[in-house]
């Protein structure tokens, strides 16, 4: 650990080169992504996911870059920590969006309604982000030894923990997720087409990056909280700057760079009402969507998107809509399994029907 000013808010001397570094890297990485998304492939809900991310994550380097010369500044301080903390998770959230694109492209291994797999953990992720954010700023504006500012610390801890702990928990989840769906892809009968299976090693390497990130900030808020209340800081990750470097920022810019050239557009469709038919694994068919099929209410898809209450009452979750016969899809795209031309998929078509 480095010599530090008496009165700075940082327990060691900051490398002030890094903070610009990392705002170029995650601005030429936004560009890029923007390009592929928005203007390539047309995926705008998940260009506008990753866009926002950046552009958080952005701010909180370029407040940093500001608040190393300025250490005794504490707005500086907390506005520097809650942007850097709140990038990820709204980076986890874009990634969801690929899962459950996934699902709608394989609605017959989906346990939950496609649309609502990035609602279902964008609305949980709201949540940790409220939690994480008021317990960070908690934290860094209350350092006296009052016995308000000592409550309030406590509190702000308690909060850090309990979202990090969440965060670690909707990863676990999500990695599940993404496992079942190779398990039913992998069974006999089943097809584990080209493009899935790349999308499905990207998550599990994405997601597991993430958890690591989870796992070294849930470590800090335990070392926050085993301070005393005049000590500010104690144990290596807080102590220790390279821990923020490696395992927060290093670590989720690698997961950005993952994203951006293993782009979701290339292996799988805009369209969430084109599907892969279940019989042969190659032809690419138009259904109606999943979500047109399930006749619940809106709000019902969203507290209940696995749909458990139908498999209390022994019913199946989502209509089979697949079993039916469906136009084959025009323009079908190479994406590593064996793609047909629009011809070879209508002829196909026809010989089926």
């Amino acid at each position: 650990m480095q010599d530090f000013a008496p009165f700075s808010l940082y327990p060691y001397d900051p490398v002030k080169p890094l903070p610009i570094i990392f705002t170029i890297i995650v601005f030429g990485l936004g560009v890029y992504h923007g390009v592929q998304t928005f203007l390539r492939y047309k995926w705008p809900r998940f260009g506008f996911m990753m866009t926002w991310a950046s552009a958080v994550w952005m701010a909180g380097f370029i407040t940093r870059a500001y608040s190393v010369y300025h250490p005794t500044n504490i707005p500086l301080f907390i506005c520097q920590y809650v942007l850097i903390l709140a990038g990820p998770p709204i980076f986890a959230a874009a990634e969801t969006f690929i899962l459950g694109r996934l699902y709608a492209y394989l609605p017959y291994h989906a346990p939950i309604l496609p649309g609502r797999v990035l609602s279902t953990f964008f609305i949980l992720g709201i949540a940790v982000e409220v939690l994480a954010s008021n317990g960070a700023s908690r934290i860094a504006n209350n350092t006296g030894t009052s016995e308000d500012n000592l409550t309030a610390r406590y509190t702000g801890i308690s909060l850090l923990k309990t979202a990090l702990i969440l965060q670690a928990a909707l990863e676990v989840l999500f990695f599940s997720l993404v496992g079942h769906l190779q398990y039913r892809c992998t069974r006999p009968g089943s097809h584990f087409p080209h493009n899935v299976k790349v999308m499905c090693y990207l998550l599990y390497i994405t997601s597991s990056m993430m958890f690591v990130r989870c796992v070294v900030r849930v470590v800090e808020g335990f070392e926050l909280g085993s301070c005393g209340p005049t000590s500010g800081y104690c144990g290596p990750v807080q102590q220790y700057e390279w821990f923020l470097w490696v395992f927060e920022v290093a670590n989720i810019t690698i997961f950005v760079a993952a994203l951006a050239v293993f782009t979701p557009g290339k292996y799988l469709d805009r369209d969430t009402k084109r599907f892969l038919d279940q019989r042969d694994g190659i032809t690419e068919r138009m259904g109606p969507g999943m979500e047109n099929m399930d006749h619940r209410p809106f709000i019902a898809t969203v507290l209940d998107p696995f749909n458990v209450c139908a498999l209390i009452r022994r019913k199946k979750p989502f209509p089979e809509f697949w079993l039916e016969e469906w136009p084959v899809a025009d323009g079908s795209r190479e994406r590593g399994n064996v793609a047909l031309t629009t011809k070879e998929s209508q002829k196909e078509g026809l010989m089926k029907v």
